[in-house]
């Protein structure tokens, strides 16, 4: 084992907000360790609707978390400009449904007053024509309609740009990297020890010890010896992998649930479910019928939603705080950050509950605890300061696009991951070769990626800049972005292949649960492919 390194805070949890607090931390000076088991927002952050908004449903139970949750989003979308896009929702009504137009109209009044906060725009009220003539998949039946419009956001970028930001500011971070235990003396944590990729052990002493590990976080407190009461939710959504309508669409499930179909740029995601999760937070899988249900409510609203092909499913798990004898969907996102000294484990600080769209503001009461305790005066500046590649404008695209010999479409979305530093990322890759037609992602930024920001896997390339999550599913493009990770770590011929094999397998999980007939047949072929080139090349 090597010698024990030194920290003023170690900070176990790679999520969102894990990734916030050692951003504000070290933006305060302090020296600080991120470890993360997995990769970087491949967690709860990464399962989320992709979405920074405030929530008009806690209105009828929670005011104050919709009151933070606008309030936070806005400092988001002013930090994280070239991450987040407007998204506007239609919410019809139909005959019979719990709720009336009035009272519709009059529940958007409410959230109208919180708009400001977060940059968004105020309600329309639509008749049923104006609402057929905006979304002409709706339900014939529509009766009206009001509008809605919140923000859109790549939370595996958005996770990233916080640690690489806590980098630039002295933070050492480290994804798969697996906390084994915490180093105590005399009632108090002094440290944590750690697997790293290699497998090798060491050890990293710490004033403070902050366990954001969002639904494992009382297996992280059981390590101290302390319990952390969560009440986990299971959600799942399905992936389509283009637009299948004009708006956003809200619909409500057949237990009175709201349920979610999000127009995002360039794919659609439905969702979500909410339900008490008993399982193994390491192997979250999504049932037949948990698919059924969503697809039930939204045909309701939207009857040609079985038309359209879903290429896979994602499942997270929400580490909710603790309550008992309240529906799941009504469980408050509030969040919690907890000092243990009081229960004998001094240097421990916990932050549990909330939600994406807090996540700033979580990290920064977190980070306030930890200067408390080691009397480290400095105040926040993450509400203002800008994340990674929003220090300026980026180039106009057809400018971009006209030097770099690249599509404008694959500038989009570059500049979308990296902002004013697009360019910059182009110019390392040095190469303008587009890695797959479907999701227009450029070699140069992979060879980035691999370089600059810790990719390890193919999984971890998927997060960081989207290959594999076009229609092909990674049909037409993993076997060339083995190629690629492979040549920048030093894989070998074998390693490549069975690089690409461990991703198909792994995303086999989330697929599996929407394969139609047609899903079935593409995957036979993809599944085909990759076998008849393991096999061509040697290996078994």
């Amino acid at each position: 084992m090597a010698a024990p390194s030194s920290y003023d805070v170690v900070v176990v949890g790679g999520g969102v907000t894990g990734a916030g607090v050692a951003r504000d931390l070290s933006l305060r000076g302090l020296s600080v360790l991120l470890l993360e088991k997995g990769d970087w927002g491949a967690g709860t952050s990464g399962a989320s609707s992709w979405m920074i908004h405030g929530g008009p449903r806690y209105l009828e139970y929670d005011w104050d978390t919709t009151r933070l949750s606008c309030q936070d989003a806005g400092h988001i979308v002013s930090i994280a400009r070239n991450l987040v896009y407007r998204v506007v929702f239609i919410i019809p009504v139909l005959p019979h449904d719990r709720n009336n137009i009035e009272r519709m109209e009059t529940a958007m009044e409410v959230y109208d007053r919180f708009q400001p906060l977060k940059h968004a725009h105020p309600h329309r009220r639509l008749t049923a024509e104006e609402a057929r003539e905006a979304e002409p998949g709706l339900a014939p039946d529509v009766i009206g309609a009001v509008t809605m419009e919140e923000w859109g956001v790549d939370p595996h970028r958005l996770v990233f740009a916080n640690v690489q930001d806590a980098m630039a500011h002295g933070a050492r971070a480290m994804n798969h990297t697996r906390v084994t235990g915490l180093i105590r003396d005399a009632g108090k944590v002094i440290g944590v020890r750690y697997q790293g990729p290699d497998g090798a052990g060491s050890e990293a002493r710490a004033r403070a010890v902050v366990n954001a590990t969002g639904p494992w976080s009382p297996e992280l407190g059981a390590m101290a010896g302390v319990d952390i009461e969560l009440r986990p939710a299971k959600g799942i959504h399905l992936v389509y992998p283009h637009r299948i309508s004009n708006f956003s669409i809200s619909a409500e499930s057949i237990d009175g649930r709201d349920l979610l179909m999000v127009a995002h740029a360039g794919f659609t995601l439905l969702g979500t479910t909410d339900d008490d999760f008993y399982g193994d937070l390491g192997s979250v899988e999504v049932q037949e019928d948990e698919v059924d249900y969503l697809l039930q409510a939204f045909e309701r609203v939207f009857p040609s939603i079985r038309r359209y092909r879903a290429v896979r499913t994602t499942a997270g798990v929400r580490p909710t705080l603790y309550k008992w004898r309240r529906y799941e969907d009504e469980l408050s996102r509030r969040y919690e950050v907890i000092d243990h000294s009081t229960q004998g484990a001094d240097g421990l600080i916990t932050i549990a509950g909330g939600k994406l769209s807090m996540y700033r503001l979580m990290a920064e009461e977190t980070a306030d605890a930890v200067c408390r305790k080691l009397a480290h005066e400095a105040q926040s500046t993450t509400a203002t300061r800008p994340l990674p590649g929003n220090e300026s404008d980026p180039a106009p695209v057809a400018e971009l696009a006209a030097r770099c010999g690249i599509p404008a479409m694959a500038v989009v979305k570059l500049q979308g991951r990296h902002g004013s530093n697009a360019e910059k990322v182009l110019d390392e890759g040095a190469t303008s070769r587009v890695l797959c037609r479907c999701e227009p992602v450029t070699e140069g930024e992979l060879i980035y990626a691999t370089r600059h920001e810790q990719v390890r896997t193919l999984a971890d390339a998927f997060r960081r800049v989207g290959v594999t999550g076009g229609p092909c599913a990674g049909a037409a493009c993993v076997m060339r972005a083995a190629e690629v990770v492979g040549r920048e770590l030093g894989w070998s011929a074998s390693q490549r292949f069975e690089a690409a094999s461990e991703f198909v397998r792994g995303a086999w999980l989330g697929r599996a649960p929407v394969l139609g007939h047609s899903g079935w047949a593409q995957e036979e072929l993809a599944q085909g492919s990759m076998r008849g080139l393991l096999m061509g090349n040697g290996t078994r």
